[in-house]
């Protein structure tokens, strides 16, 4: 019994041995909070008053706009084209595998 308390003595001065005593910290450590609070401090009741709030999209606008980015991933053709002019093919006989669109004038 005495041997169990002395294994498990040794077991726990090791582990507690592994832990950090010092933590240091950044020295702005927490600065925005601070900043924010003071800032709070200085004038509690800043939004009143706000000659120039800030306005965001009204929803329809909102709406287009989602839609319009969401449109732009779509895929028109089997190839990709560049703005350049180019479109990528997989073997079109050419050594570096793009075409250039053909401009023909009628």
């Amino acid at each position: 019994m005495k041997s169990i308390k002395l294994i498990s003595g040794i077991i726990v001065l090791l582990s507690l041995s592994a832990c950090q005593s010092y933590w240091e910290a950044h020295p702005d450590l927490g600065s925005s909070v601070n900043s924010a609070i003071q800032a709070q401090k200085v004038n509690p009741v800043a939004p009143e008053g706000n000659p120039k709030p800030t306005k965001g999209l009204d929803g329809p606008a909102a709406k287009a706009s989602v839609d319009s980015y969401q449109r732009s991933f779509e895929t028109k053709g089997s190839g990709s084209t560049y703005p350049g002019g180019g479109a990528l093919s997989p073997s079109s006989g050419s050594s570096s595998g793009i075409n250039t669109i053909n401009t023909t004038t009628k």
